[in-house]
């Protein structure tokens, strides 16, 4: 196995996890909001914060650091919109999905599990509450579809 396949190998590992665990959070988050149970609903959030900081983030660094190192191997090149438009348009989406995700939605997943615990002690939503579950619904939808849409421009990419 050359360093291509190795750097391929590492980039869909990472891949699988992060969109794994975006989609599982998701399902699981609707799921506990529809028992209406606040002690279910805050251990959701806990644990969707726990898993978003282990396998979550390293599925994410993963994705970026080996991606990268693919396109270098590879001879693409980093960031070059031509003549590769697909390769370029893959780093500029991942990046996106990479910074929204730091940035935004780790911290909001802490701050969320936080308000679904004092939710869950109160035995009514707070207005933090309602918020951070906001946020983390627009936000992961959007890393989401462009997680899949980076996926899709890989796939049908001309060989």
């Amino acid at each position: 196995m050359d360093m291509r396949g190795v750097m391929l190998f590492l980039h869909l590992i990472g891949l699988a996890l992060w969109f794994g665990v975006t989609l599982t959070l998701a399902l699981l988050a609707v799921r506990a909001n529809r028992t209406g149970d606040r002690a279910v609903i805050a251990f959701t959030y806990r644990a969707g914060h726990r898993v978003l900081m282990g396998p979550g983030l390293i599925g994410m660094l993963l994705t970026t650091i080996a991606g990268f190192g693919l396109a270098g191997v590879g001879g693409y090149g980093v960031l070059q919109p031509q003549p590769h438009h697909w390769q370029f348009q893959m780093q500029v989406l991942g990046l996106i999905a990479f910074v929204l995700a730091v940035a935004i939605q780790i911290p909001n997943s802490g701050r969320l599990a936080r308000a679904a615990d004092a939710s869950a002690n109160a035995e009514e939503d707070s207005a933090s509450f309602v918020k951070f579950r906001k946020t983390n619904a627009i936000v992961g939808s959007i890393n989401g579809v462009l997680i899949l849409i980076a996926t899709l421009l890989g796939a049908l990419r001309p060989f």
